[in-house]
């Protein structure tokens, strides 16, 4: 998406205290894998929930239940079918168990609103396990999507969903990933720019109207537009936007760079504001919580076009202004959350 400026476009393109004493007798333990990690990798597969209405559900209810096939990845056999952990110690248990805590048994996912409930026939996650319990090479696990709070956007399971771990050592023995990523499709609103491409033209100051660091002089307006469809009736979506220096991608303040050619103005640089306030810039990502991101509004099913309005200013950056052509670049990043 490509918004110009005048000139100026903007595309979419504990203090640590050390104690010394006997350390405890942990169990120490060894595994056996073809590619020289310190722990096993599982894969899950077979997980594959299907769109629905996010509204049918209230909160606690299960929107999904389906079997996972659990299957290693690197296991080095030497003769047993099932991957082994040798302890130094007999002494010793398992816990398996999300990477971030369960709340009566449900774990966050990485969708507001959606929960994660793992169970095997050893129990429901976390456990924890004995040294005696087998560690299969294969096993099925049961998978709920459960609603946790209001959903207002789709995304994806992926990456890592567990751990097994030695205590009290804590050591890592395996850890269980997705083998592919999930989708997770709630029937909510979704929006598309109408307005990729943006020229808005800035005004023609003379050096002589700066006053020193920090003045500003010329908004001008402009606007992206939205065109949304779909969704159940009830649901709705948050919308979000990211703007990112096409010219300083690394920028994070709140004035935007000028391209550097020959002569362009010095001293000066241009601001984006949205009510009135300038907004900073950050990464072209549409990860929720990217920096300088912020929402734009909440979107209702039965919503057809948004506008957001914006505008643009100068900004004297520099101690002196020299005349020049101006001409500013950016990305606008949506995200829906």
């Amino acid at each position: 998406m490509t918004i110009a400026f005048k000139t100026l476009q903007i595309q979419t393109i504990i203090l640590l205290a050390f104690l010394f004493a006997t350390r405890p007798c942990w169990a120490s333990c060894t595994v056996s894998t073809t590619n020289g990690l310190a722990y096993y990798t599982f894969n899950v597969s077979g997980v594959t929930p299907t769109a629905f209405d996010p509204t049918a559900y209230t909160i606690g209810q299960t929107i999904y239940k389906g079997s996972g096939t659990v299957s290693v990845s690197n296991y080095k056999s030497t003769g047993p079918t099932n991957p082994t952990i040798n302890c130094t110690e007999s002494t010793w248990t398992w816990t398996v168990a999300s990477l971030l805590p369960a709340v009566n048994g449900i774990f966050p996912s990485s969708v507001a609103g959606l929960g994660l409930k793992i169970s095997s026939t050893s129990g429901t996650w976390p456990l924890s396990l004995p040294a005696s319990s087998t560690f299969s090479a294969v096993y099925n696990i049961t998978v709920e999507l459960i609603k946790t709070g209001d959903i207002t956007a789709g995304g994806v399971l992926s990456n890592i969903l567990g751990e097994y771990r030695i205590q009290p050592s804590n050591q890592l023995v395996a850890q269980v990933t997705w083998a592919n990523p999930v989708l997770i499709k709630p029937s909510v609103p979704t929006c598309t720019v109408s307005t990729p491409n943006i020229t808005v033209p800035l005004l023609n100051p003379s050096t002589t109207t700066f006053r020193g660091v920090g003045s500003t002089f010329g908004i001008r307006p402009f606007q992206i537009g939205l065109v949304c469809t779909g969704g159940s009736t009830g649901t709705s979506t948050n919308t979000y936007i990211t703007f990112t220096d096409l010219n300083q991608p690394g920028n994070t303040s709140t004035a935007l760079s000028l391209a550097s050619a020959t002569g362009t103005a010095t001293g000066l640089g241009l601001q984006i504001l949205n009510n009135g306030t300038p907004i900073g810039y950050g990464p072209d990502s549409n990860a929720p919580g990217n920096t300088n991101q912020w929402k734009v509004t909440n979107i209702a099913q039965g919503v057809s076009s948004y506008v957001i309005p914006l505008s643009v200013r100068y900004i004297q950056t520099g101690s002196t202004v020299t005349p020049g052509t101006v001409t500013g670049r950016a990305t606008f990043t949506m995200s829906y959350q």
